[in-house]
């Protein structure tokens, strides 16, 4: 039963590749039945069950289809610089006169 709970926050992770993960697991049946309850319970969103009912028989093109984009872009990386790429040391302040 822990596992049936655990997993009830990835059925919300609709984009990439979590939904096919999310399908190939042991308990996704047991898992997604507990859904359809809290589904009809109120607890969660009726239209979240209905994706879910369709997507598991949809065919390859329509799953492509489904899949919610990531929302949030990744990050680029900085370019770390090489080590010793500074062709000198910050100036200190007994280098610069006070007028």
């Amino acid at each position: 039963m822990k596992e049936i709970w655990l997993l009830q926050p990835r059925f919300e992770q609709r984009g990439g590749q979590r939904p096919l993960r999310l399908l190939a697991l042991p308990r996704f049946r047991a898992a997604y039945d507990f859904l359809l309850l809290r589904c009809e319970s109120g607890e969660v969103d009726g239209e979240l069950g209905l994706w879910w009912d369709e997507f598991q028989d949809a065919t390859d093109e329509r799953r492509t289809e489904m899949l919610v984009a990531d929302e949030v872009p990744k990050k680029r990386r900085r370019r770390k610089k090489p080590a010793g790429s500074f062709s000198q040391e910050a100036p200190t302040q007994s280098e610069f006169p006070i007028d």
